[in-house]
């Protein structure tokens, strides 16, 4: 079947089985792992881009959570942070389930995050965040998990949050201009 076919149920079949690897690869005893991915380019009602996104956001966190013990994923997206759709959905099952978000911006202002599932790391540059994702990550561990991400209650939304202030905190003192003192 053509990747344009893959009808919803196929996608979330998929994108469970991925996410269940998350979950079953032994924890190595390396340090947290951190992955930068890039926005594809936008293309209008582009299925085989939007699938081919969300597909490499879910291996890259697979292969993440396979060789370290925490995981994150720095996201340059578009002007305002944004991805395709499928990246974006599958950003947001990963911060349900405990591998945290860290999103950059091309030169705009981050979109709104309503459910607060994501760090905001524009104006830094990805080196600089994904240092210091990976420091937030070995300092304070990975954000706690939903049961089902497709389906987060209230409160595990809010234990996300909970856990990722402090990851806020310190992307947000990073990204504050310092005065040079004489």
């Amino acid at each position: 079947m053509p990747i344009t076919q893959i009808t919803d149920s196929a996608r979330r079949v998929l994108s469970r089985l991925l996410l269940a690897s998350l979950t079953a690869c032994p924890l190595a005893a390396m340090p947290a792992g951190v992955a930068v991915l890039h926005a594809a380019a936008w293309s209008p009602g582009d299925t085989v881009r939007e699938g081919a996104g969300e597909f490499e956001v879910l291996m890259c966190a697979a292969r993440l959570q396979h060789d370290h013990a925490a995981a994150g994923i720095v996201g340059v997206g578009d002007r305002h942070g944004l991805f395709l759709e499928g990246t974006e959905r599958a950003l947001r099952l990963l911060a349900l389930r405990g591998v945290p978000v860290a999103k950059l911006t091309l030169g705009g202002d981050l979109a709104a995050d309503p459910e607060g599932l994501f760090i905001d790391a524009s104006g830094l540059p990805e080196a600089t965040a994904s240092a210091l994702l990976t420091r937030c990550l070995e300092r304070l561990g990975a954000p706690p998990a939903a049961a089902d991400p497709e389906h987060p209650t209230t409160g595990e939304i809010a234990a996300i949050r909970t856990h990722l202030k402090p990851f806020r905190e310190a992307f947000a003192l990073a990204s504050t201009p310092r005065l040079a003192a004489r």
